[in-house]
């Protein structure tokens, strides 16, 4: 919504449509609170300046509420303003919101609101009201639209707008697998890797690329039953239906036929049983006894009295090379709209992980932060079953008064009762990757959630699904070589199916596989960095840096460089000539 200048937008709540309130005079402060740093020495003439401390900023903002001589429509305004500012709940009580004035629309400040003042009347006896909401800002600087721009290995210059330092992050995607990287701006360095040259000439790949499929192309996955027979998961199931590429993200995903998933044909309705599509990769020609395998699967669960209860299974197996399942990752929904789960399993071959059966490893099996849980009141839904005919006694009397009975039938018409949860978590509409290492017997792994916009993993483990850890399988019942690998994007039956009620399944699918063979390598020996086409984004505005979604150290750093106002000389360092590098950095204002 384009903002009107004398509106102002805060926490996406609109001051006209959502606040009902006019925005007055609003007058900027010039500069944030400031803060003098000095020392009083004895016997000096003067004192000793530290320097000064920038602090808070506040803004303050009156706003007009016209109502003239309706009470009952001004209390409910105000209680509407209250609780759309104002929270109680202690989860984000410690949350900052945009601030977007219409006479400054690419300028936002970052802040929270601490008083909304006691209205005063404009006209005494009506209930036309003048008040001020006071904004502060814990960080000063306000913020324009980010800029992305590409870079190239070596000197870059950068001409950054605004009055303020802000912070630079860094994407780099490498063609060949990297020894270091790193950068110098405005005296600042900040790399990963030996920063050391002669540590950099000695370091060793700890991996081998043997899969990058990118999901551009079917050709080499097959789903012929000689070769997916052996893959096992939970429960009953049958494969069936057919994958399809989505060409325009590069996933593989349930194919449409005519406008539909095609998951074929539904079992008896009496089974509880799982059906869709499934398929192994045939490009895995070498098993691995230590290996790492990077893979997403991406999950959307529709709202919706129909679409809320929908039961979808997206999951990558792990196989051995008999094609018997080892292990899996993947999201899974459960029954009448309850929310759904991510899991990762290990199993000895040919396992169907079934509770208690006593040979697979829960990994990881949770539904992702509580804080991100939301639990609706269940919804009671009467579906359409059909009708059937009952033999009814009706009586008459005449005029007469004489009372007669007689049997007629009757078409009723049948309903069946079920329940929509409608419950959503982290996961209801969620895109997680897996980085999961074998060396020995000790795996080490991750899952992060993404951004599907951003194709950035997120930070924030109250909102998003984002764990890591290391299992260590003391009694080897999990060493099997890594032999092949996978897919399953299921459904199962609902009532809405047997009532032939429309709704929409979930959206299921799987983004790339990547996997090495890991090698054998001395703790003192320096390794690479990163593997081909692996994603490092050094971000001086978190401090840290990630690989692939995973934070890593050791990082080598005067500071995390900053981007002033003006010309910036940027040298990017590594074996990175064709690499697809972009700068993020969003302008600042004091």
């Amino acid at each position: 919504m384009t903002l009107e200048r004398d509106d102002f937008e805060y926490a996406g709540l609109n001051s006209q449509d959502d606040l009902q309130v006019e925005m007055g005079n609003v007058v900027l402060p010039s500069a944030p609170e400031m803060a003098e740093q000095a020392t009083d020495i004895p016997a000096m003439y003067g004192n000793q300046f530290n320097g000064t401390d920038f602090t808070s900023r506040t803004i303050s903002i009156p706003v007009s509420i016209y109502c003239a001589d309706n009470q009952a429509n001004f209390i409910q305004i105000m209680h509407n303003l209250s609780g759309l500012l104002l929270s109680d709940d202690p989860s984000v009580n410690g949350e900052e919101y945009p601030l977007i004035f219409g006479f400054e629309p690419d300028v936002t400040y970052w802040g929270h609101i601490t008083a909304i003042s006691d209205p005063s009347p404009i006209n005494e006896g009506m209930y036309d009201m003048t008040l001020t909401i006071t904004f502060v800002q814990s960080d000063p600087r306000a913020t324009m639209p980010q800029v992305e721009t590409a870079l190239t290995n070596g000197l870059n210059t950068i001409t950054v707008d605004g009055t303020a330092r802000t912070e630079p992050v860094i994407q780099v995607v490498p063609k060949r697998a990297l020894k270091y990287i790193g950068f110098t701006l405005n005296g600042g360095q900040f790399g990963l890797g030996p920063e050391d040259p002669d540590d950099q000439d000695t370091a060793v790949a700890p991996y081998t690329e043997v899969v990058d499929d990118p999901m551009g192309s079917m050709a080499l996955w097959s789903d012929d039953a000689s070769v997916i027979s052996s893959m096992k998961i939970n429960g009953k199931y049958v494969y069936q239906g057919a994958s399809q590429i989505k060409t325009e993200t590069g996933v593989m995903m349930v194919a449409l036929s005519s406008g539909k998933k095609n998951y074929g044909t539904m079992p008896t309705t009496t089974d509880d049983t799982w059906y869709g599509p499934a398929y192994r990769y045939t490009g895995m020609t070498n098993s691995l006894t230590d290996w790492r395998i990077r893979t997403g699967v991406h999950h959307i669960k529709y709202s919706g009295t129909h679409n809320g209860r929908a039961i979808g299974q997206v999951a990558v197996l792990l196989l051995d090379a008999n094609g018997e399942t080892i292990g899996r990752f993947g999201i899974v929904d459960h029954g009448s709209g309850a929310r759904p789960e991510a899991f990762l399993q290990l199993t000895e071959p040919g396992g169907t992980f079934t509770t208690g059966d006593g040979i697979h490893k829960d990994i990881y099996y949770g539904y992702g932060p509580s804080k991100a849980f939301t639990n609706k009141a269940d919804a009671k839904i009467k579906i359409k079953t059909g009708t059937s005919t009952k033999t009814v006694t009706k009586t008459s009397k005449s005029k007469s008064g004489k009372v007669t009975k007689k049997s007629v039938k009757e078409t009723v018409t049948n309903y069946a009762n079920v329940v929509n949860k409608e419950e959503t978590d982290a996961l209801s509409s969620a895109w997680i990757m897996l980085d999961m290492t074998k060396i020995g017997q000790t795996y080490t792994w991750s899952i992060t959630q993404y951004n599907t916009s951003t194709g950035q993993p997120y930070t924030d483990t109250n909102k998003y699904l984002i764990v890591h850890g290391t299992y260590v399988d003391t009694g080897k019942k999990y060493d099997t070589a890594l032999g092949g690998i996978g897919s399953v994007m299921l459904k199962k039956p609902i009532t809405e199916d047997i009532e032939k009620v429309a709704y929409i399944n979930p959206f299921l699918s799987i983004t790339n596989l990547q996997i090495w063979q890991a090698n054998s390598v001395p703790t003192t020996t320096p390794t690479y960095v990163a593997t081909a086409n692996a994603e490092i984004v050094m971000d001086c505005e978190e401090d840290q840096v990630t690989v692939d979604g995973a934070l890593v150290s050791p990082v080598w750093s005067t500071d995390f460089p900053k981007l002033k106002p003006g010309v910036n000389s940027l040298t990017l360092t590594g074996d990175i000539d064709d690499a697809q590098i972009t700068l993020k950095y969003l302008p600042r204002i004091l």
